[in-house]
Protein backbone atom coordinates (compact mmCIF):
# COMPACT_ATOMS: atom_id res chain seq x y z
CA UNK A 1 0.00 0.00 0.00
CA UNK A 2 1.06 3.17 -0.71
CA UNK A 3 1.40 6.00 2.11
CA UNK A 4 -0.11 9.25 0.69
CA UNK A 5 2.10 12.01 2.15
CA UNK A 6 0.35 15.27 3.00
CA UNK A 7 2.66 18.09 3.08
CA UNK A 8 1.05 20.86 5.09
CA UNK A 9 3.29 23.60 4.38
CA UNK A 10 1.69 26.88 3.03
CA UNK A 11 4.98 28.95 2.42
CA UNK A 12 4.02 31.40 5.15
CA UNK A 13 6.48 31.46 7.55
CA UNK A 14 4.05 32.82 10.70
CA UNK A 15 7.04 32.82 13.50
CA UNK A 16 9.37 35.16 11.13
CA UNK A 17 6.37 37.54 10.18
CA UNK A 18 5.80 38.08 14.07
CA UNK A 19 9.51 38.62 14.68
CA UNK A 20 9.51 41.48 12.21
CA UNK A 21 5.89 42.31 12.77
CA UNK A 22 7.30 43.15 16.13
CA UNK A 23 10.96 44.58 15.70
CA UNK A 24 9.11 47.20 13.58
CA UNK A 25 6.86 47.93 16.08
CA UNK A 26 9.99 48.38 18.31
CA UNK A 27 11.44 50.54 15.95
CA UNK A 28 8.36 52.60 15.27
CA UNK A 29 7.97 52.92 19.04
CA UNK A 30 12.17 54.16 19.27
CA UNK A 31 11.87 56.66 16.69
CA UNK A 32 8.68 58.07 18.08
CA UNK A 33 10.81 58.26 21.58
CA UNK A 34 13.14 60.07 19.98
CA UNK A 35 11.07 62.91 18.00
CA UNK A 36 9.44 63.36 20.85
CA UNK A 37 12.46 64.28 22.88
CA UNK A 38 13.82 66.21 20.02
CA UNK A 39 10.52 68.40 20.05
CA UNK A 40 10.72 68.79 23.98
CA UNK A 41 14.23 69.65 23.81
CA UNK A 42 13.51 72.82 21.22
CA UNK A 43 10.25 73.52 23.33
CA UNK A 44 11.95 73.66 26.37
CA UNK A 45 14.84 76.35 24.68
CA UNK A 46 11.96 78.15 23.24
CA UNK A 47 10.60 79.03 26.77
CA UNK A 48 13.55 79.89 27.71
CA UNK A 49 13.91 82.38 25.02
CA UNK A 50 10.61 83.87 24.97
CA UNK A 51 9.48 83.57 28.88
CA UNK A 52 12.38 83.20 31.20
CA UNK A 53 15.06 85.42 29.49
CA UNK A 54 13.19 89.36 29.53
CA UNK A 55 15.88 90.80 31.59
CA UNK A 56 17.30 92.81 29.24
CA UNK A 57 16.78 93.78 25.60
CA UNK A 58 14.27 95.62 24.45
CA UNK A 59 11.41 94.06 26.84
CA UNK A 60 13.17 95.60 29.95
CA UNK A 61 13.51 99.06 28.30
CA UNK A 62 9.77 98.91 27.15
CA UNK A 63 8.30 97.75 30.42
CA UNK A 64 10.50 100.11 31.85
CA UNK A 65 8.96 102.63 29.79
CA UNK A 66 5.48 101.57 31.06
CA UNK A 67 6.32 101.40 34.95
CA UNK A 68 7.40 105.49 34.35
CA UNK A 69 4.30 106.23 32.85
CA UNK A 70 2.37 104.44 35.89
CA UNK A 71 4.43 105.85 38.53
CA UNK A 72 4.42 109.41 37.22
CA UNK A 73 1.06 110.62 39.07
CA UNK A 74 -1.67 112.16 37.07
CA UNK A 75 -1.79 112.37 33.83
CA UNK A 76 -4.35 112.53 31.14
CA UNK A 77 -5.12 110.02 29.38
CA UNK A 78 -7.95 111.41 27.09
CA UNK A 79 -8.42 115.25 27.71
CA UNK A 80 -11.00 116.03 25.31
CA UNK A 81 -13.73 113.54 27.15
CA UNK A 82 -12.24 113.96 30.56
CA UNK A 83 -10.73 111.06 31.48
CA UNK A 84 -7.42 111.01 33.65
CA UNK A 85 -4.88 108.29 34.51
CA UNK A 86 -3.90 107.96 38.33
CA UNK A 87 -2.18 105.34 40.35
CA UNK A 88 -4.33 102.65 41.95
CA UNK A 89 -3.91 103.19 45.54
CA UNK A 90 -4.51 107.36 44.58
CA UNK A 91 -7.76 105.94 42.78
CA UNK A 92 -8.82 103.86 45.56
CA UNK A 93 -8.58 106.80 47.80
CA UNK A 94 -10.63 108.80 45.84
CA UNK A 95 -13.23 106.19 45.42
CA UNK A 96 -13.53 105.07 50.05
CA UNK A 97 -13.67 109.84 50.50
CA UNK A 98 -16.49 110.29 47.99
CA UNK A 99 -18.32 107.40 49.01
CA UNK A 100 -18.38 108.77 52.81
Amino acid sequence: MAEATTNNKTGFNTPAVVMITLAILIFVYALSLFLQGGFNHAYDLEYQAKVLNTEGGAAAEELAEQQAILDAGYRWVDEANGKVGLPIDDAKALVVSQGQ
